[in-house]
């Protein structure tokens, strides 16, 4: 009867770890926690579950845009995206550019190669997560000195 009753237990935890899991981040992302542009890409959920941050792969199999989307509606609706210092240059990155989080100057776009594309530009103290919210934004947490 107990193993029967250990059984039990184990297989609902076994089912709801994946949700506990997804509970517990509450959208947070840490330093160094970084993306590529990849057909496979992950991407940074809000705790909801609602939206995402990262790239979309565009109708060229090679270019991605970095954006925000509504992750749970089948037209994955984009609502954001990163543009450069020029804004009439072509939002799109090629297959391979990464974003990262990074303690000093918030989210960082660079090409395969390691240019600079795009920055959230953090201009006062220091990041220690950032947060994809429920409500589509991806803010940056600060530091308290």
């Amino acid at each position: 009867m107990a193993s029967s009753s250990f059984d039990f237990i184990f297989l609902v935890v076994m089912l709801l770890l994946p949700f506990m899991a997804v509970a517990q981040t509450n959208g947070r992302v840490p330093v160094g926690a970084s993306i590529t542009a990849t057909d496979d890409s992950p991407s940074w959920l809000s705790a909801s579950g609602e939206f995402a941050f990262g790239f979309r792969q565009l109708e060229n199999k090679d270019h991605f845009l970095l954006s925000i989307w509504y992750e749970k509606i089948p037209e994955k609706t984009v609502v954001w995206y990163a543009i450069g210092e020029d804004p009439t240059d072509d939002p799109a990155v090629p297959r391979g550019s990464k974003v990262e989080l990074t303690d000093d100057r918030g989210l960082l776009l660079a090409d395969p190669q390691g240019n600079l594309i795009w920055t959230s530009r953090i201009l006062l103290g220091a990041v220690s997560s950032g947060v994809m919210n429920d409500t589509g934004n991806f803010v940056n947490s600060k530091q308290k000195f």
